[in-house]
């Protein structure tokens, strides 16, 4: 009796251990992340906040605050991400980051500025995480007018070319409301594999060319606030319309 016990239990042990044998190990997966960065620049040379360019027309200027939304981010019926948000002076270079198969994204389109789907909607509704969330979006959404700030260029400059610097004279762009929503689209995109799980598209935003755009420049002396009132239409399509133009691929 006691060696058919134990035949039983080798039996049992060699049954258990050829189950296992037999049973193909799970395939490990890895996330694949797509991501957008911005690089300021002026005149093609890296931008930095504070610092002093100067232009044609021989102004000293600083940039103090630098952001703008794109939205309904996709390449066809393929969509890539809601929103991407760019805070230079929070965030660096970022755009947006998300979980994605970059091969459905050879081409992109988006709109430049936040969507009129998307604009009039309670700020506080979005998710937390999202970059529309009143808490993220913070002075990027007006409260006097129902919506958002599209893009928001501040500084400071000195139009008195007399050898002395005094950055006394502020300008001011915010463009918004439904009327100045732009699209904006890239074709033959080239990811580049930045990490072993994410690919970046890389963009470059020249604020010379939004500034002293060739065929149409923004005199700072006398072109210095555009906050999209029916007032400053002309300035606010002029100017978001260079700043269209200026986004290329870095």
């Amino acid at each position: 009796m006691k060696k058919i016990y134990f035949l039983s239990i080798v039996t049992g042990c060699f049954f258990i251990y050829s189950c296992n044998k037999d049973k193909p190990n799970p395939i490990e997966t890895s996330k694949s992340f797509v991501e957008i960065t911005v690089q300021p620049t002026y005149n093609s040379s890296n931008l930095f906040l504070d610092s002093v360019y100067t232009t044609t027309e021989g102004y000293k200027i600083k940039f103090t605050d630098l952001k703008f939304f794109g939205t309904t981010l996709k390449n066809g019926q393929n969509n890539l991400a809601q929103v991407g948000f760019f805070d230079f002076a929070l965030s660096g270079n970022y755009f947006m980051k998300v979980e994605q198969d970059l091969n459905l994204f050879s081409d992109l389109q988006m709109i430049l500025g936040v969507d009129s789907l998307l604009n009039h909607n309670d700020p506080s509704t979005f998710s937390n995480d999202s970059p529309l969330n009143i808490s993220n979006a913070g002075t990027m959404h007006w409260g006097w007018n129902p919506g958002y700030i599209f893009i928001s260029v501040e500084g400071k400059a000195d139009t008195l070319i007399d050898g002395i610097e005094n950055y006394d004279h502020n300008f001011s762009f915010h463009v918004g409301t439904d009327e100045y929503l732009q699209s904006k689209s890239f074709s033959a995109i080239n990811w580049v594999k930045t990490s072993s799980n994410t690919h970046t598209f890389a963009l470059q935003l020249d604020l010379f060319d939004v500034i002293c755009n060739a065929m149409t420049p923004i005199d700072l002396r006398t072109e210095f606030l555009a906050h999209s009132s029916s007032l400053q239409a002309a300035l606010t399509l002029k100017f978001g319309k260079n700043f269209k133009s200026a986004i290329t691929p870095y």
